[in-house]
């Protein structure tokens, strides 16, 4: 044998032996592609000594996790004698996880026969679970973000949207209503003698009638067009796209028959149980529209409802 090619082969076989990264040989012309050679690296990887490893296959490190999609990535890539790297949860001798990027080539005879698979392991762990923690982090900040916009955006007392949100949702709404030569809605909502109501019931008793009065309202509003929010004090306000100024004035009607039957006591009004008026207005907005003309005119038709002796709605259109 030529010395040059001995001595290159002797190089070859100390740098695999010496590399820190796991290599090994499987016979890929028997069952099972059994291994036939590990070096020192793959042993201080896995915990496994070359004489406990020769004659097993891959799944040794496996164990009973078996059912990781990866595998199929192998088994698919041996299927066509191709190469493939995936990244798999191996198991040390001792029983310990790590994650192993694991790379394998086919190897071919001169005849093009597939004969050996050369492997080639990594241990990850540690970028996995930095990617994990990343991953993790960002959940959390995601998390973190929304519960911020329900306390930014969000009136605590009632749990609907505070008056911030409101002028938000509106401001975009017209602007829709606008391009789109939609026609927009907006409520005003207000209690019915709910000074006296706090006077003689307490303010406690006037925050739970707020509540639930409130989330009547919300119920009758659940459509992703709609915005219902505590407005002002006492008052909620509603806007909304697309509902007819028939179905409206309905809607708006049945509203204050909800609030009724409630059935909340209040000896200052005269049906004897709390009432709510409601004014508002349906019309397509022209580009000249501004969220305070509208609003000034839905309050207008509260007021207006308010003096016809409350508990009921007025819809301009």
């Amino acid at each position: 044998m030529d010395p040059i090619t001995e001595i290159s082969r002797d190089l070859l076989v100390h740098a695999i032996d010496q590399s820190h990264d796991g290599i090994t040989i499987s016979d890929a012309k028997k069952r099972g592609f059994p291994l036939i050679y590990a070096n020192k690296g793959f042993e201080k990887l896995t915990g496994y000594t070359s004489d406990e490893i020769i004659g097993n296959d891959y799944h040794i490190l496996q164990g009973t996790d078996t059912m990781q999609p990866e595998l199929d990535v192998i088994r698919a890539a041996v299927a066509k004698q191709e190469s493939c790297v995936v990244t798999l949860r191996n198991y040390r001798k001792d029983g310990s996880m790590f994650w192993n990027e694991l790379s394998i080539s086919p190897v071919h005879d001169t005849d093009g026969q597939l004969t050996h698979y050369i492997g080639i392991q990594k241990d990850v762990t540690a970028r996995i679970l930095l990617e994990q923690h990343l991953h993790q982090s960002n959940l959390d900040l995601q998390t973190l973000n929304r519960q911020l916009n329900t306390l930014v955006y969000t009136d605590h007392l009632v749990g609907l949207s505070n008056r911030r949100h409101f002028d938000e949702q509106f401001v975009n709404l017209l602007s829709t209503a606008q391009r789109t030569h939609s026609e927009l809605s907006v409520l005003m909502i207000d209690f019915d003698h709910f000074k006296q109501f706090n006077e003689r019931y307490g303010r406690a008793a006037g925050d739970e009638c707020m509540r639930m009065v409130g989330d009547c309202i919300a119920k009758s509003f659940v459509r992703t067009s709609d915005c219902t929010a505590r407005y002002d004090g006492n008052e909620f306000a509603v806007v909304s796209l697309a509902a007819n100024i028939t179905d409206l004035r309905h809607h708006a009607e049945k509203l204050c028959e909800q609030v009724r039957a409630l059935n909340i006591p209040n000896s200052d009004s005269s049906h004897g149980v709390v009432t709510i008026s409601i004014g508002g207005i349906h019309r397509l907005p022209d580009r000249e529209s501004s969220e305070a003309a509208i609003i000034k005119e839905a309050d207008h038709e509260l007021f207006s409802a308010k003096r016809s002796g409350g508990n009921r709605a007025h819809i301009a259109g």
